[in-house]
Order: C-alpha cells, then sequence, then structure tokens
C-alpha cells in the first residue's frame, strides 16, 4: 500500500530567509512524506484548499493588512498551521533587536503569528534545525502526540528567551550544566562559567532556543501547560 503524502504549503510572510534554508534543507529526506510548495520552487500562485499542512515563517508585522489577511486565509483553509522558527513563534529579532541594533518603535509592530490566528504547532529556534522539521513531520504523520507536545505547548506562548532560562532553570537549581543552551544561541548571548549559564543581556534577540535546547527547560514545557 502506497501512502499518500502530505501536502505541504511553505509562506513567508518576513524573515532573514535562515528559516526557509533550513526548510529546503530538510526536504530532501522528507520527499517521501510530503509535497512541498516551497516559493523557491514554485511556478504559480498557491491555492490554499489544496494543502494539509501550512508551514509560516517570519513574524506579522501589525501595519500590513495584506500579511494579516493573508494568515487569517492560511488558518481558515488549512487544515493544520505550524509557525516555523523564532520570528513565527515569538518575534525574535524582529521585536528585539539587539547586538548593536537599537529596538526602534516600529519593530514593536511584529508580532508572533499566535498573536493574529490559532497556531497549531510552534518549531522555535533561529533558525531550527533541518533536523527538527524532520522530526516533526515523522512525529505528525505516525500521530505521536507524546513527542508532538513541545510543539503543541510552544504554540500557545508568544514570548520566550535566555532571561526565562535564567529564571526558570539556573535560578531554581535546575541546571545540569550540559551547555546545550550555550551551544544552541545563535549570538553567542550565552557563556557557561563553572558549569552554569550566564547570560550576556545586551545580546539576547530572544529567540527562545536556548530554553527549547535545554533538557531541563523543554521536559517543563512538555509536561505542563503553556506559560
Amino acid at each position: 500500500m502506497i501512502m499518500e503524502k502530505l501536502k505541504v504549503l511553505h509562506v513567508d510572510v518576513g524573515g532573514c530567509e535562515g528559516c526557509n534554508v533550513s526548510i529546503i534543507r530538510a526536504y530532501p529526506k522528507l520527499m517521501d512524506l510530503i509535497e512541498l510548495d516551497i516559493s523557491y520552487l514554485r511556478k504559480e500562485e498557491y491555492k490554499l484548499d489544496e494543502y494539509d499542512v501550512a508551514i509560516i515563517t517570519g513574524g506579522a508585522c501589525m501595519n500590513e493588512p495584506r500579511i494579516l489577511e493573508e494568515l487569517k486565509e492560511i488558518r481558515e483553509k488549512a487544515h493544520t498551521v505550524v509557525a516555523f522558527g523564532s520570528c513565527a513563534t515569538f518575534s525574535g529579532i524582529l521585536r528585539f533587536c539587539r547586538g548593536g541594533q537599537e529596538p526602534r518603535a516600529d519593530h514593536r509592530n511584529f508580532q508572533p503569528i499566535n498573536s493574529v490566528i490559532k497556531v497549531d504547532y510552534s518549531i522555535p529556534g533561529c533558525p531550527p534545525t533541518p533536523q527538527m522539521l524532520r522530526s516533526f513531520f515523522k512525529f505528525y504523520i505516525n500521530g505521536d502526540e507524546r513527542r508532538l507536545r513541545l510543539f503543541k505547548v510552544s504554540a500557545d506562548i508568544k514570548k520566550l528567551s535566555g532571561f526565562d532560562l535564567i529564571d526558570d532553570i539556573l535560578l531554581t537549581g535546575l541546571c545540569i550544566g550540559c551547555g546545550a543552551c550555550e551551544l544552541s544561541c545563535p549570538t553567542n548571548a550565552i557563556k557557561l562559567i563553572d558549569k552554569r549559564p550566564n547570560l550576556v543581556q545586551e545580546k539576547c534577540i530572544r529567540c527562545g532556543t536556548c530554553y527549547i535546547r535545554c533538557p531541563r527547560a523543554s521536559q517543563i514545557l512538555s509536561m505542563g501547560d503553556a506559560r
């Protein structure tokens, strides 16, 4: 019996393209499971009625009515909506520019996708690794709700950062000193000192990658309700 492939639409509403590259890198090992419609390979305009899953990258600019209407149309017609990357899940660098880029008032206009529409699953990261997307689709197709739990809980969270990691894991004595936070931080905002994370606040872009990669933090998220 040949399983029918999931029809997956990718829509980018604004970002640095890093998430899009990650999706393209993941696709060769997903071709047996999904049929991906991504703008880089698309020849014609997409038709929403034809897709099982919609993957959205980038943050939602609240001053762009066209973007907001497009998101609402996607939610209305797609069976499952996935926010991919930290700009889509928490707004990330679009809202909290750091590292020599001073936050400006217009940055506040960007919101996570779940501020505009209901999101079913979120895959945070700046960008998420191709392996994360491949794992998500394998769990999704197999209906593995236990392993999808972290993605599902993340869909209801609007902000997550290194500040939360310090508050929830370090200051509560739950840190095991594994270094996953330091290795995953895209801006080197976290340095391990005596096997404990130290946050350089000016560098944190609030992408939430460190929190999701922390084994203790992700376990707590998966076991509990949305923050």
